[in-house]
């Protein structure tokens, strides 16, 4: 007869409460199981408690120093993967935890009140057992099927066959340890020698990928994962853009991202004009793209100030086009304040008046829209161009 169905017929507690006692081998009996009474009748009474909790024998027959035959026993008994993985997992980190206490203990008895910086021998001591310990649970289970990059994989290429998955996952996984190697190599503070080796990596891991997939499935990669296309859908977070404007604003933007790389130093000014060049030229692309309509609604959806403006006023429940009608109120208020400061014949308490005027009249539209709660809040999300209009007092000697 199966012991699992007698052991967890609880709930999600006792569920966590198993593998702790499975993962250290535990013969406490104080830990109730709510298993019903038919069940109690049918149960093993030198496995099973009278009270429903399974005692020692129960954990002395699931339990193995062979962890890959402790885990067949756990399927056959019919426990659930998921749960199989826990509780392997956990007998593996525990099996790591000397080495571990021992490490850190080197780093704890420090004073309270200084900022210790890590030693880096120590950190590199920690990631290597990391690493040793992910190669233990993968040689004893095989790749996380939940959690691991082939299923990260297998949930965004769900058209990819099992094969290029497999070496898409194979790639990731060495260029991870890779990275975590060199990250514990730089400690806090990253030169900008460190970003060109981190980016080196970056690049390297691309060009493995390509050489793996067709260029269609590479674009399709790209559109989901690059840093170009993470960056890209930030900044339209506030447009709804469709999948095919998505698709040509990639296109655009990653041509400009691969001809103006990141920069490790202040560029040149020969670099600054160039860049400024391509700017101007991907603005006109982009707009040719979209049409001027919608162009203006993108430059409005990727001002900074309008995007937190729109998480604002989703935050609060508002209707979308609210962003939009207090973005207007700026571009209107804001406007206007700028020939205010640019007119010669005002006299400075003439020009302060009309701005603070300006002021008042922005907040009152702001909460019309907004609310007063509501305004008080967009003051530190985008609204910081309220408070600037008026011209702050010189300073007193």
């Amino acid at each position: 007869m199966k012991l699992f169905p007698l052991i967890l017929a609880a709930s999600l507690a006792a569920n966590a409460a198993l593998i702790g006692l499975l993962a250290l081998g535990s013969t406490d009996d104080s830990a109730p199981v709510n298993t019903p009474p038919a069940a109690t009748e049918k149960k093993n009474s030198s496995a099973i408690h009278a009270n429903g909790t399974p005692g020692s024998e129960t954990w002395a027959a699931l339990r193995d120093d062979d962890l890959k035959i402790q885990a067949d026993k756990l399927r056959a008994e019919g426990f659930p993967p998921t749960l199989v993985r826990a509780i392997i997992a956990a007998r593996i980190h525990e099996s790591f935890a000397a080495r571990r206490h021992a490490l850190e203990a080197a780093q704890a008895d420090q004073p309270f009140w200084k900022n210790i910086r890590p030693d880096p021998a120590t950190q590199t001591a920690l990631n290597e057992l990391w690493k040793a310990e992910r190669k233990a649970i993968k040689d004893v289970l095989g790749p996380d099927p939940e959690n691991g990059n082939v299923a990260s994989l297998h949930r965004q290429f769900p058209t990819l066959s099992d094969d290029k998955i497999d070496s898409l996952a194979a790639i990731r996984d060495r260029f991870d340890e890779q990275r975590a190697d060199l990250s514990t190599s730089f400690g806090r503070t990253w030169l900008p020698e460190d970003q060109a080796k981190m980016d080196a990596l970056d690049k390297a891991m691309h060009d493995e990928f390509a050489a793996t997939l067709t260029p269609q499935e590479l674009e399709d990669y790209d559109l989901r994962t690059s840093r170009t296309a993470n960056s890209l859908r930030y900044n339209l977070s506030a447009l709804d853009a469709s999948e095919q404007e998505f698709r040509a604003l990639y296109k655009l933007q990653s041509a400009f991202d691969a001809q103006f790389p990141s920069y490790y130093s202040a560029p040149t000014d020969e670099q600054q004009k160039a860049r400024s060049a391509a700017q101007k030229q991907l603005q006109n692309d982009i707009t040719a793209a979209l049409g001027d309509a919608r162009y203006a609604d993108y430059q409005r959806a990727t001002n900074y100030s309008f995007r937190q403006t729109s998480q604002l006023v989703d935050r609060l429940e508002l209707p979308p086009e609210t962003a939009t009608q207090v973005y207007a109120v700026q571009q209107d208020i804001q406007q206007r304040a700028g020939a205010l400061r640019q007119d010669r014949s005002l006299s400075a308490d003439d020009r302060t008046a009309q701005l603070s005027a300006l002021a008042t009249e922005a907040q009152t539209r702001v909460t019309a829209a907004l609310g007063a709660q509501g305004f008080e809040a967009y003051k530190q999300y985008g609204g910081q161009w309220v408070q600037n209009l008026t011209p702050r007092p010189p300073l007193k000697n």
